[in-house]
Formats: structure tokens, sequence, C-alpha cells
């Protein structure tokens, strides 16, 4: 397993955040030829501006309410916004200077305006695709020695909610509905269903209650869990009526399913999880849960397992998911190691930004079969 150094991490993102706005303002200061005033007013407001999502975050841990709603969804918005537009600016500078040499000097007249249009798009296409209900993905895992038991299991993966707000709450409404249309034998809740800013457990619980596969309905923390309150977050799965494993297991109809704490929030060692499959795993095919998708390698060493994780929210924006990648190995979709098969999903909802580009949300529906077709 790799080791992972946040605090590092955290100062080179905050770095390139600020870095963002600086490069935005200056963009505009050069595309607009503002004097020398307007410049340094732009870039004020821009550095001021880079302090909106931090308070946000800040904020969202402290006070809740609805009344606040629409302050926190501006500022998870403009980490967004911010983010694209500094990545169209940076590339049309690039394309720019790589085209100068076939150009006029002068360049395009209305170069600055076609940057603009491009960025216009390409916000209102992430703001839908954060905003819209994700799909149900039909997918189906051929499992050799797959028990007679588990053929044509159908399971639903829900990960990464992030309920903090109402919207959320209406949107995961309407995915209660789409899940059960789809008629699950199980339904797993990977983590982070939950996230600092919730208020109305009352009316989740009841959203939640709705689902009833014939299964059982189970779940593991996340790592925003652990940042809303570990045992807060326990007594919410309790009152949603998620059967929550921490490091243990459970049966459901003779399926064997383990479920891990989030394994990096608890900074869990290879030989703890080793041990924890030890202790739970038995001969045949276990069902596994583990929030973030991390040392899968071992997990396959230690038995056959069909596995879900999620987390990683395949990037979420475009091109974020270069640096997902580079921590995740296995970042999305269907992964085979050993005789394990893995599943990462990109998660139903999204965190920060309400916006989704190029990293389409979805709600897993898998069945499982032994046979080959």
């Amino acid at each position: 397993m790799k080791n992972y150094h946040f605090f590092p991490v955290f100062l080179a993102l905050l770095a390139s955040y600020i870095g963002l706005h600086v490069y935005s303002a200056s963009w505009f200061s050069r595309s607009f030829a503002a004097a020398a005033p307007a410049a340094r007013n732009l870039r004020l407001l821009f550095l001021l501006l880079a302090l909106f999502a931090p308070l946000t975050m800040f904020l969202r841990h402290r006070w809740s309410g609805p009344e606040l709603e629409w302050f926190y969804t501006a500022g998870y918005a403009w980490m967004g916004m911010i983010f694209l537009a500094g990545v169209v600016f940076i590339s049309a500078d690039l394309l720019k200077n790589g085209l100068k040499y076939f150009i006029s000097p002068a360049g395009p007249q209305y170069y600055r305006y076609c940057v603009l249009a491009v960025l216009g798009f390409i916000l209102a296409y992430a703001f839908y695709g954060g905003l819209k209900a994700p799909a149900i993905k039909e997918l189906r895992i051929t499992v050799p020695g797959l028990p007679p038991s588990m053929e044509g299991i159908r399971i639903a993966q829900i990960s990464d909610m992030h309920i903090d707000s109402g919207y959320k709450l209406r949107r995961f409404a309407a995915e209660v509905d789409l899940v059960n249309a789809a008629k699950p034998d199980l339904v797993l809740f990977t983590g982070d269903l939950v996230d600092p800013g919730l208020t109305r457990s009352d009316r989740l619980a009841g959203l939640v209650h709705k689902f009833k596969p014939r299964l059982g309905v189970y779940g593991v923390l996340g790592n925003h869990e652990y940042y809303f309150g570990y045992e807060r977050s326990v007594a919410c799965y309790k009152e949603f009526g998620i059967k929550l494993l921490r490091n243990e297991a459970a049966d459901a109809g003779g399926i064997r399913l383990i479920g891990f704490g989030d394994i990096l929030a608890e900074k869990m060692t290879e030989t703890d999880v080793a041990d924890i499959l030890k202790k739970y795993h038995r001969p045949g095919i276990s069902i596994l849960m583990t929030h973030q998708p991390v040392m899968y390698r071992l997990m396959a060493g230690s038995g056959d397992f069909v596995g879900f994780s999620g987390h990683t929210h395949r990037g979420q924006l475009f091109p974020f998911h270069l640096f997902t990648r580079a921590f995740y190995k296995y970042f999305y979709g269907p992964y085979r190691v050993k005789n394990s098969f893995f599943y990462v999903t990109s998660g139903a909802g999204t965190w920060g930004p309400p916006m989704r580009l190029l990293a389409p949300s979805e709600i897993p529906m898998i069945t499982l079969t032994g046979k080959n077709f």
C-alpha cells in the first residue's frame, strides 16, 4: 500500500487552488487590456474569492440550516467554477501560443470571446451533470465457482451521496424510486452517505427505510462520516435501518458479507486488514465492502471476494481525474485481481461543487452469475 502524506498533498492543492485564482485574474486583465488600477483590484477580488470555498467548508462544520444553504451551495459552486475556468484559460493560452507562428501577430480578434463561450458551455454541462439524477448502470459479472445460492443475485451499490442539504435529500428521494424499480436482492451503501451539514436525518431515515430488498440493507462508513463525527454517523446508520459493518461480518441469506471501516481514516495497516479477513472470511465467495479502493491485491490473496468501493468519484471534474488516478490504482469500473472481482463506482452524488464533467454519477446494479454465455 502507498504511504499517503496528506498534509503535503493538502498544501499542494491549496497552492494550486490559489494559483488558479491568480491566473484567472491575470487572464481577464490581459485579455481585456485592463489598466493597472483595475488589474490590481481584479487580483484582489479573486484573492478574496479564494477564501469563499474554505470559508464555506469551515462554516458548514459548525452552523447548519436551510437559511444558509444558498451560501454553502454558492461557495461550493465557485470552487468548481474557478477550477474549470483556470483549466480553460491555461489551455487557451497554451493553444494561442502554439498557433502564434501560423496566424497573424495580432491573433484572432475574437479570441477572448471564444474562450468565454467555451467556458460557459463547459460550466453549463458540468452543472447539468452534477444536478441530474444518476442512471442505473446494469452490470453482469461472471464469477467462476459462484455457489448456486448466489446465482443471479442483484446487488445495488449506493455510494458517495454526501447528503448535507435539502436539494440532495430531494435528489435522493428520486434515486430510491429508481433503485426499487430495478428490484435488487441486496442494497449496499459503501460510504459517504452523510456529510457535515446534515440537519434532517429523520427525513433521510424515512427515505432509506423505503428500501425493501429481500436480503437486507448493509453499509460501511466513508471518510466523510468520520468528518461528520464517528458516533453521530454510527447513530445515523442505525436510525436509517442500515446494518453497519465496522471491521466485521454478517450473513444475508447464507451469503457472507464483510465490511471495513474507512481503511485510511482508521490508519489500518495491511496486517490489520489481513487479520480481519482471516477472522471473518470462510471458504467460498464472500462479498466485501470498503469505501476506499485500496489493498485489493492483499484482499484477493486472502480469499475469493466480490468487492465494492467508491470514494474516487471518477475524478468528478475533468481533468481532476488525473490527480485522482495518481493516488488510486483502482480508479473506476470493474477489476479482476487473482480470483476476486471488485467494482469501484463513480458514486451517486457529488462532494463540494454540484458539478460533474466527464465523470457521470451512477448507481451500479450488479448481477452475479457463475455461467459463461
